[in-house]
Formats: C-alpha cells, structure tokens, sequence
C-alpha cells in the first residue's frame, strides 16, 4: 500500500486543501537498463492460472548481464516507484487478477526472494 497526497496549483481566489489517501500496489514492470539508458521490459520466464489469479515469474539470474529494476504502480493513482533489484535476489512472483475488461482488480502481490 501507497500513502499518497496529491497537489494542484490552485487559480486565483481559490485554496487547495489535500489529504493523504491510500492506493493499494497494482502492478509490476521488471526491466534491464543499459549503459545507454535504454530500457528493456523482462517477459516472465513462467506464467499460469490458478484460483481466478495470474501467477507470473522472473529468474532474475538469466538476466543480470545489465541491471534489473522494478516499477510498481498502485491503483488509481499515477504514482510511480521505481527501485534497483539486489543481486542476492534470483526470483519474483507476481500474482495478481483481471477483469473481463483485462484490468487489474482486487489485491495484487510481489514477492522477490534469494
């Protein structure tokens, strides 16, 4: 879960007043950079279907050749976290749902472990 308080700039006459609110974790992206900055998305190693959910992994190992990141987004926000993965860590498992619709819904989950 991400706390996050928006701002705007308000137009004259007006005051903005912001609150935090809560944006349950969404999604994941795991991609390489390059020396160059170029970005490369990782395609999951294995994919299945198991209780309405998508179960996804990464074998990080077969890909450390560049630097591996994650980009987790939350819902209804356009929040971005970016982070460097470890080198200790050789796996993620991301488990999510959809909709008919191919939207994410519910309670997603990331595990990255050694």
């Amino acid at each position: 879960m991400l706390k996050v308080t928006e701002t705007v700039s308000p137009v004259d006459g007006w005051k903005s007043v912001s609150t935090p609110k809560d944006h349950d974790f969404e999604r994941v992206s795991i991609y390489n950079i390059d020396k160059e900055g170029r970005e490369y998305d990782l395609a999951p190693d294995d994919q299945a279907r198991t209780a309405g959910k998508v179960v996804q992994s990464w074998k990080l190992q077969d890909y450390r050749s560049m630097k591996i990141f994650l980009r987790c987004r939350y819902h209804d926000t356009t929040v971005v976290l970016s982070t460097e993965v470890p080198a200790v860590l050789t796996r993620c498992t991301f488990k999510f749902a959809l909709d008919k619709n191919g939207n994410f819904v519910g309670k997603s989950d990331l595990l990255c472990r050694q």
